[in-house]
């Protein structure tokens, strides 16, 4: 379980979501200073905090590796409604700019995009070895 690859890139992208709910990822230094986290509005705290359990639960579906992939590919769509909630709160707060957590912001779909892959190429080579027989 843990020993495969996409294993850990689901575990990377579950720690990734909780950092951006802990962390500020965007920072306005005028005329107020205030810094934005993902746990202050509610719509992006419910859809983190659903996409980081959810990359964390996906690890133990490796029996199944195609609900593994569906159940990932349903997190990919969701980190992208993320990053639509994390625009509209930058549009609505301009004047700041981005702080280094926010890397993983793009760090969560990446590691997804990694996960999807290498869950695939497992089931294919389980097809492949199946054949064989």
């Amino acid at each position: 379980m843990i020993q495969r690859i996409q294993s850990i890139y689901l575990l990377l992208a579950s720690a990734a979501a909780f950092m951006v709910l802990r962390l500020p990822f965007y920072y306005t230094p005028a005329p107020t200073p205030f810094e934005i986290r993902g746990s202050d509005n509610m719509t992006t705290l419910i859809s983190l905090a659903f996409s980081a359990c959810l990359s964390f639960i996906t690890i133990f579906l490796y029996g199944n590796r195609m609900l593994q992939l569906k159940v990932v590919i349903v997190n990919f769509l969701l980190s992208a409604l993320i990053g639509y909630f994390i625009y509209k709160i930058v549009i609505a707060n301009p004047g700041g700019g981005f702080t280094l957590p926010s890397l993983a912001l793009f760090l969560i779909p990446f590691l997804q995009i990694l996960s999807m892959y290498k869950i695939y190429k497992d089931e294919q080579l389980v097809k492949s070895t199946d054949r064989l027989r």
